[in-house]
Parts: structure tokens; sequence; C-alpha cells
């Protein structure tokens, strides 16, 4: 079965992916983050210690993971608590602030796509957090983005963030 793929709107996304992540973490933690790599690729799953889903559907259907391991969440949660003026001590709102992380980013990016004329909405973020999520290859295509993230003012490692973007084959 011959599944016809539109290479332009992959590209998209992830040129307006390339583009948001760095500029949003930079402007809402003061976090400077550098792409790594990128690439298809054939995995057919994913495993992280943090991991938030969001899918968006409409003239584009797919989901975007936004994940890292413990360290880099340890990093970063302090920082992303800050930004949304909650106490980062209290244990309990952890899980909740990833997830609105992740769904502002998805939210910016929906956004840019909109504005791209795209017509295409976000779901709500869902926790995926240790959970093998397996990867339907036969009918998507599978992006990664890998960022290094720095605390340029306190010349500190923070870990690497991980993207990956699902796109569904037409």
């Amino acid at each position: 079965m011959s599944l016809n793929i539109d290479p332009l709107l992959d590209e998209k996304f992830i040129l307006t992916i390339s583009q948001i992540f760095p500029e949003f973490l930079e402007k809402n933690l003061g976090v400077h983050a550098v792409r790594e790599a990128f690439g298809p690729s054939k995995n057919e799953g994913l495993c992280y210690e943090n991991c938030t889903s969001v899918e968006f559907q409409g003239e584009a259907k797919g989901k975007l993971f936004l994940a890292m391991d413990g360290y880099t969440k340890l990093k970063l949660l302090p920082k992303i608590a800050r930004s949304f003026h909650i106490d980062p001590t209290i244990r309990s709102h952890a899980a909740s602030i990833m997830l609105e992380f992740a769904n502002q980013i998805c939210a910016e990016l929906i956004s840019e796509m909109k504005l791209g004329r795209f017509q295409i909405d976000i779901l709500p973020p869902e926790n995926m957090n240790n959970k093998l999520v397996p990867i339907d290859l036969e009918n998507l295509r599978q992006y990664i983005l890998i960022y290094f993230l720095k605390d340029e003012d306190a010349k500190e490692y923070l870990g690497r963030i991980y993207l990956i973007l699902l796109m569904q084959k037409y």
C-alpha cells in the first residue's frame, strides 16, 4: 500500500519547532538551547523518565513528545515553576507543572502553524512518564530533535531535552 507523504508539511513543523523551542526557553526560563541533533527516526517506541505528549489534529495529525531524563527535570523544574509563579518545593505540583510547560510549547507551535494557514488544534497534554509508547511506523513518520540546555548566567549544564515529532502519513 503506497501512502502519499507530504515532506513539506513535516519540514514546516520541524522548522517551526526549531525556531519556537529555543526562543521559548530563552524568553521564559533564561535557558539557552542548542540543537545537537535532528533527523528522521525509525524507533519502534520510546520511554523516558519524564515525558509529556501533546496530540494535534486538523489538517495535520500527529503528536509531539517533550522528553527528558531525571537530571534535566531536576535542573529545569525550579526554573519552570518560577516562570509559572509556583513554589517548586511542593512535590505534588511537579507533574502538572511539566504538563503545562509542554502544553505551552505546543500551543506556540500550533499558533505559528495557524498563522501559516493550517487548521490545527491541540488536545490536552498527557503524562507519559516511564511509559513505553509504541510507535506505528506503518502509519506515522517520526523525527527527533535533541537540544543541549545551558544556563549561561550560572554557567551550568542543564541536560538534554528530546522532542519527538510523530506525523500521520496520508
